[in-house]
């Protein structure tokens, strides 16, 4: 077996292992791991949900009008530019939010969900009520 088809197969493993912890959490907990659940549902992991991660980072901190912290992983920047996008300084309004989001869940919808449940897991609450997200 070649090396590249093993670090594939090392990657997808490691995915099916986040998304099954994801699943756990997201069982077991439920509304007390909204966030969690959202990313199971949507079956969200690996260096996708790292990205995710990052472009929320991001939104959060521009709409807390704070500078967003740069990532400086080629690799990451490379596959996801997205992140790079959201790490542009200046505000944030939720449409623009709503749609850096899309551009790794695949869609507007899943994005405004995914970052509904981010905020009701206690993820930038005050960030995203300034954007206009408030909780119902």
């Amino acid at each position: 077996m070649s090396e590249a088809r093993i670090e594939k197969l090392e990657e997808e493993i490691s995915n099916l292992r986040e998304l099954l912890t994801s699943i756990t959490l997201s069982v077991h907990y439920r509304k007390d791991m909204a966030f969690e659940a959202s990313l199971s549902y949507n079956q969200i992991a690996g260096e996708a949900r790292t990205a995710l991660t990052l472009v929320l980072g991001s939104i959060q901190s521009r709409a807390e009008e704070e500078a967003p912290n740069q990532v400086r992983h080629p690799e990451i920047l490379e596959r996801f530019p997205v992140i790079a996008e959201a790490q542009m300084v200046g505000s944030i309004d939720l449409a623009e939010a709503i749609r850096l989001v899309a551009r790794i869940v695949g869609n507007q919808e899943r994005a405004y969900q995914l970052l509904k449940a981010h905020q009701e897991s206690g993820f930038g609450v005050q960030a995203y009520k300034k954007l206009g997200l408030g909780l119902d």
